[in-house]
Order: structure tokens, then C-alpha cells, then sequence
């Protein structure tokens, strides 16, 4: 394919200096011991996020320790150049025109950015890395199912995931650091909307998120042909954030087949869109029941008051949401818990915790972290408030902002 160098000069750092943004140093951290191992690394999480500006900062990070720029090829999938040759000779012709450019005899850091646009990609990966070549794969990717299905298949042992979320409390202050819990209630955590001075374009571009998500990442990704019904589904769950939801409601109200609704908000979860908590238990059979209904939660604040419009805020569902954003970034796994009476919003690792937005607690926030104690003496218990700390009580923002362990 004809121009294959140009394009690539584009996106790579051999004759230019490619703008890298606010360096996003916890993930680098996370990062950056595995680059000298075989194993091949993988950015994974919802769109715009931050996962090619953070191939880039990995790409800075070699050359500060010592790597030629030659040694680092960038591959955009996304470049409206490749849209016609999204086939694996592409890679083959990539990795070809690079070396008779670059003319590098050592390692080749080979960065492949939106790598489900191409079918089978696992495949090509495996034969080389099985080869035993000398290339470092560091991919990214916007679905989870599809990913971690190919990743559990051919290249199972062979790769190392990391999961890259929105800006958290503690990032979205470096990125504005005369923002306020207010303003990332607001308008989330995705990058550029935090760096966007105007309030007007900041909801524009968290609309238009929104949309590029359910249509690029699920209605085209899965041709599906009831947009408009996938397009409503998702605005309720997202506005619903933190409810429990009931597919025999949902299946009524939207006028959907019980199995096609849960097909739909499986993407939703591929997406990372949503986040499902669900019942704890120590056993299957209750975990499982279908009376004990999951919650979703939407992984940007921003996202939620984007697509509805309110009279009134509920500070108190950004304040839980808030909060279970915290935890997904150290927590694959988050439930919560209740006996009819009383409820623990969230059970993750070995930490029970219930969150309110206000400092005076209500009762049903302590009885429901005593009652689930009694059951289960070996958990942490955590209250989650506006100010207010004490013993186990600790105000929303340094909870947000603190490390967790």
C-alpha cells in the first residue's frame, strides 16, 4: 500500500514531537515495570478516556530511558488512511515499511492504537510473539468482551490487561487545579471535557460521547437494528445510575424480549459504559438468585447529567456514584448487600461501605453496616459523608482523593 510512511510519520516520534498532554503518572507507574517482559500489554476502557494519549506518554517514557526513537513504532488504526485496509496484510506491510525506514537492528516497541478494528488481530500477534521475534506489543482497545474473549483464546499467558478509566478525583485535580467536587460532579472525568474551558462545549462533547459510544461501540459494532430502542434503553440506565433494575420492567417498558435486553446491556457493560454490582454472597444459588437484582452504575459522573435534564440535583446518587468510581479502580469485583430492612451500598475486597451526601447520618446507614457485621465480623466498615469524620466516618473528598489500600 502506497503512502504506508507518510502515514505513520504522522503518529510517530522519529522527525517530530508528538504533544503528550498531562502525564497520567499512576498509570505509567502501573505500567512501565512490564515493558522490558515478554508478556503483551493491553489498554483497555471506555472511549476517550485517555488511551492513546497514554500510549504516547509510554512512548516518552522509553526515549527518557534511553531508547532510540527508532526503536518505537505507533500504528493508529484510526487514521482515515488504513480505513480501506483494516485486513492483517496490514500489519505485516507496517511492520515491513517501518524496517526498511528505520533500519533499527534492536527491540521494536510496537504500539497498536483501537487494535479490534482489525478481525483476528490475536492471531497475527500470537505467531509472532510465539516466534519468539523481538517485539514488544503494547495494545489498546475500547471492548471489554471482545479483548478479554481473544485474549483468553490465543493469548492466554501471553498478555498482561490494565483497565483505563476516565480522570479520577485525585487525576481530574491535576488536569483543573482550581476544580471543586461540584464541577467533577457535574462534568466527570474524561480529559479533554476537564480541559475544556467553555461550560456549553463541555456538555456538547459529553453528548456526543455518549452517542459515539452506543452507536460506534454497540448499534455498528453489533449491527443492531433497533437503534432507537438501544439508544433509550441507555439514556434510562445511565439516568438511573446506581438503581436496581429489574429486566421483567425493563422487558415491559421498552417493549424488548427479555434476552435481547440483557444481550444489549451486556454491550453496555463491553463498553464500559456500565458497571454491574450485584447481590453479595458467599453462595452461588444466592448470588444468583433473580430476586436479588443487580445495580449499574455509569462509569463517568459527567455522562449522567449530560443526557437528562434536571430540575432538582441528586446529590446524593453523584455522591454513591462518585464513590463507586473510586472503587472500580482498584476493585474488578464490587457488590452490595441488604436483608429488606437494611442495605450496604457497597462490599468490595474486605470493606463494607454505605455512602450519604449529608452530615447529619441517617439511622438506616449505620444499622445497615452494623447488621451486615454481625454476619460478617472480618470486613471494614466505612461511612461515606459530606464533611463529617470520626472513627470509620471519612468526608467524601478525602475519601476520593486518598490512596486506597
Amino acid at each position: 500500500m502506497k503512502g504506508i510512511i507518510e502515514i505513520l510519520q504522522k503518529w510517530n516520534l522519529w522527525e517530530r514531537k508528538i504533544s503528550s498532554g498531562v502525564k497520567r503518572e499512576k498509570y505509567i507507574k502501573k505500567i512501565m515495570p512490564f515493558m522490558e517482559r515478554k508478556e503483551v500489554l493491553v489498554l483497555k476502557g471506555i472511549r476517550r478516556s485517555g488511551k492513546s494519549t497514554l500510549l504516547r506518554q509510554l512512548m516518552e517514557e522509553l526515549l527518557n530511558a534511553g531508547k532510540d526513537k527508532k526503536q518505537i513504532l505507533y500504528l493508529n488504526l484510526e487514521d482515515y488512511g488504513f480505513a480501506d485496509n483494516l485486513t492483517l496484510e496490514l500489519f505485516d506491510e507496517v511492520l515491513d515499511t517501518y524496517q526498511q525506514y528505520a533500519k533499527n537492528k534492536g527491540k521494536v516497541y510496537f504500539f497498536i492504537d483501537e487494535i479490534q478494528k482489525i478481525s483476528s488481530w490475536e492471531k497475527w500477534i500470537r505467531t509472532k510473539y510465539d516466534l519468539g521475534e523481538n517485539i514488544k506489543f503494547i495494545l489498546s482497545g475500547s471492548s471489554a468482551s471482545l479483548l478479554s474473549k481473544e485474549l483468553s483464546t490465543l493469548l492466554t499467558g501471553r498478555n498482561l490487561s490494565f483497565t483505563v478509566l476516565p480522570l479520577s478525583f485525585s487525576e481530574f485535580l491535576l488536569f483543573s487545579p482550581s476544580g471543586n467536587t461540584e464541577e467533577y460532579f457535574h462534568y466527570g472525568g474524561f480529559p479533554e471535557v476537564v480541559l475544556e474551558k467553555s461550560e456549553e462545549k463541555k456538555t456538547f462533547l459529553l453528548q456526543q460521547y455518549f452517542e459515539d459510544i452506543i452507536h460506534k461501540d454497540i448499534i455498528d459494532r453489533y449491527a443492531i437494528r433497533n437503534t432507537k430502542q438501544v439508544m433509550e434503553l441507555a439514556r434510562y440506565l445511565v439516568a438511573a445510575s446506581g438503581s436496581k433494575v429489574s429486566i421483567n420492567k425493563l422487558s415491559k417498558m421498552f417493549g424488548l424480549a427479555k434476552d435481547t435486553l440483557q444481550t444489549y446491556i451486556s454491550y453496555m457493560l463491553d463498553a464500559y459504559l456500565l458497571f454491574e454490582v450485584t447481590f453479595f454472597s458467599y453462595s452461588l444459588k444466592v448470588r444468583h438468585d433473580i430476586a436479588k437484582l443487580p445495580k449499574f452504575y455509569c462509569l463517568d459522573l459527567g455522562l449522567i447529567n449530560a443526557i437528562q435534564v434536571r430540575y432538582s440535583k441528586n446529590v446524593g446518587q453523584m455522591f454513591e456514584n462518585a464513590v463507586l468510581i473510586k472503587l472500580v479502580e482498584q476493585y474488578s469485583e464490587i457488590s452490595y448487600w441488604g436483608d429488606g430492612e437494611s442495605e450496604v451500598d457497597f462490599v468490595a475486597g474486605k470493606t463494607a461501605i454505605n455512602v450519604t451526601s449529608s452530615n447529619e447520618i441517617p439511622l438506616r446507614e449505620e444499622e445497615g453496616l452494623k447488621k451486615f457485621s454481625q454476619k460478617h465480623q472480618e470486613f471494614i466498615l466505612r461511612l461515606i459523608t459530606k464533611s463529617l469524620k470520626k472513627e470509620n466516618i471519612f468526608p467524601l473528598e478525602e475519601f476520593l482523593e486518598k490512596e486506597l489500600v
